[in-house]
């Protein structure tokens, strides 16, 4: 049951979606899979970037695509996944 609460960011009640990518902190992980840390924070600069000029981002982050790490620091898949998916929530309405 979606009760349009997300789970990651219940506390969070930016003013914008720019303040909600900036805002964001991923956990870090090392010994399971996660996503390269340049890559994303490279992303989430190009999508607020696509904000501050009115471009659509849905289809941004439906492109998203990032490397994977396992023996190295990479943010938590979870976590990036969650934020994308509020982003995408968000700019829908």
């Amino acid at each position: 049951m979606d009760d349009g609460m997300n789970r990651y960011f219940p506390d969070r009640q930016p003013d914008s979606l720019t303040a909600l990518i900036r805002e964001a902190r991923f956990k870090p992980v090392r010994f399971v899979t996660g996503y390269d840390m340049r890559e994303v924070d490279d992303f989430l600069d190009r999508l607020v970037d696509a904000l501050s000029t009115g471009r659509p981002v849905r289809p941004l982050i439906a492109a998203a695509a990032f490397a994977t790490t396992r023996m190295r620091e990479g943010y938590s898949q979870t976590d990036v996944d969650a934020l994308l998916a509020e982003v995408g929530r968000r700019a829908e309405a």
